[in-house]
């Protein structure tokens, strides 16, 4: 399960929070280049449909792979405190 929620995490949910990452923090602060909000706007809503995944898992589990804290809690943990 370790694994399955660390390629969710991978090739779902990297995919959707990268874009809004860069338009909304490191483009501007560090490229002086402005936010596209058309590209945050339907990241959005990519990310939104990820987070309903776990959303679901969640309110039926404790924790995304079994009954205890594993990577895969700790490393979707880490992407959200970024």
């Amino acid at each position: 399960m370790v694994d399955l929620w660390t390629e969710v995490e991978t090739h779902q949910f990297n995919p959707a929070l990268s874009p809004i990452m860069f338009q909304c923090i490191i483009n501007p602060a560090l490229h002086g280049i402005p936010t596209n909000q058309k590209i945050v706007d339907e990241t959005v809503e990519k990310l939104k449909k990820v987070l309903e995944v776990y959303e679901a898992h969640l309110s039926e589990n404790t924790y995304l792979a079994g009954e205890f804290v594993s990577f895969a809690n700790i490393s979707e943990h880490v992407h959200l405190i970024q």
